[in-house]
């Protein structure tokens, strides 16, 4: 059972089963596929297996990290060459080996190893994809929600985020503004606010914008969205229905009798025009209580003020930064692998005798035949003969 469990079989399939249910979700948002149960019970199936796996793997890491001249076989595929045991430990040392040695049997062994990061570097590896794992499933009880308002006021946290930051949070809305850019283009929209905890400010003078969240804690807090309320009061119609107070989106029309009014916020200054699309349209630069008059006599508009509503919305991130330490170990885990590939030296050296016998062990064809070229050219190769 533990054998299947630790497979790389069953690993190959639940990646794909993982990796096919994440192309659907992002093809089909809508289906909110990584917060099923299927996907996660997934997700723990393979972080069980790749565990499973790792910890069958570092005892005989922890072996081979420990391994002493004692351990060199008598037997098996070794090269002769013309050297000493003392010229050879010299090169050893010059080349960067850990060098074990031992007499026994009336011969000398000699261990010699060199690369161990890279030896450790897939066990890295691993235990930076469990903690991928861990933050991808602790992410998945994240949640999020909006607060809507206009400045100056005080709005509770959205129930989603209750659960966990409790209902004695809240946040006051102290400013919306368009940000412009040197050619007056629209660069930012901000939001600044305080954040309460029972009743006792926590963060002050917060700021927000679009693709720049603030953090708080274990929350990102963005700017969402926003929305111009321009009252207007409309008197002296014949029609008495349209004698009143109105909130009008920015820069869309309202239509008054044979009018239509429009404000617009103009880099932080607000416009006031009224048309009757015959004459050419009239208007100016307004302040709260300045008045335009309309088409029909007597009658006219005046500026009010305006309404800002923010909307900001409140994000948990639970596994965020667990995620991103596993990141960060897997990319020392990559460097390990590039800088540093594991390799050892076997030798045996008869005393008297001008030969070692030598062989070179790693898992790299190319690290072998590197070795093996290195040392030939160092010392001949012994033959039978000799």
């Amino acid at each position: 059972m533990l054998k299947f469990i630790s497979s790389l079989k069953l690993a190959v399939f639940l990646i794909a089963a993982i990796a096919v249910i994440s192309i659907l979700a992002t093809l089909f948002p809508a289906a909110d596929a990584f917060h099923s149960w299927t996907f996660r019970l997934l997700v723990a199936a393979f972080f069980i297996n790749l565990a499973t796996c790792t910890v069958k793997l570092l005892p005989g890491l922890w072996k081979q990290l420990h391994r002493s001249a004692g351990q060199v076989p008598e037997q098996g595929a070794y090269t002769g060459y013309e050297a000493d045991e003392a010229e050879l430990t010299v090169w050893l040392k010059e080349q960067h080996y850990k060098v074990s040695r031992v007499e026994e049997n009336g011969q000398i062994k000699i261990l010699a190893s060199k690369g161990k990061l890279g030896l450790c570097a897939p066990h890295v590896l691993h235990i930076s994809l469990l903690i991928i794992l861990i933050g991808a499933m602790m992410s998945m009880a994240n949640t999020s929600g909006f607060v809507m308002g206009q400045v100056g006021q005080t709005r509770s946290f959205p129930e989603e985020l209750r659960a966990h930051y409790g209902d004695t949070y809240s946040i006051e809305i102290l400013d919306f503004r368009t940000v412009y850019d040197e050619k007056q283009s629209v660069d930012n929209w901000v939001t600044t606010f305080n954040i309460y905890k029972d009743g006792i400010m926590v963060a002050e003078g917060a700021e927000t914008k679009v693709n720049e969240p603030y953090a708080y804690h274990d929350m990102l807090i963005y700017q969402n969205s926003y929305d111009y309320r321009h009252l207007v009061e409309v008197a002296g119609c014949a029609d008495a229905d349209s004698n009143s107070a109105y909130g009008i989106p920015d820069n869309m029309p309202l239509g008054i009798g044979a009018d239509t009014i429009v404000v617009a916020d103009l880099n932080g200054e607000m416009y006031l025009q009224v048309s009757d699309h015959i004459n050419p349209a009239r208007g100016q630069f307004v302040q709260p209580g300045d008045t335009l008059s309309l088409t029909e006599q007597g009658a006219s508009v005046t500026y009010l003020g305006t309404v800002v509503y923010s909307v900001l919305e409140l994000k948990t991130r639970f596994g965020t930064p667990v995620v991103f330490a596993g990141f960060l170990l897997a990319v020392v885990a990559s460097m390990m692998f590039l800088c540093s590939r594991y390799r050892e030296l076997w030798v045996i050296h008869v005393p008297g005798q001008h030969s070692c016998r030598v062989h070179c062990y790693s898992k790299s064809a190319v690290v072998v035949e590197e070795v093996e070229e290195s040392l030939r050219e160092t010392w001949n190769i012994k033959t039978e003969e000799q």
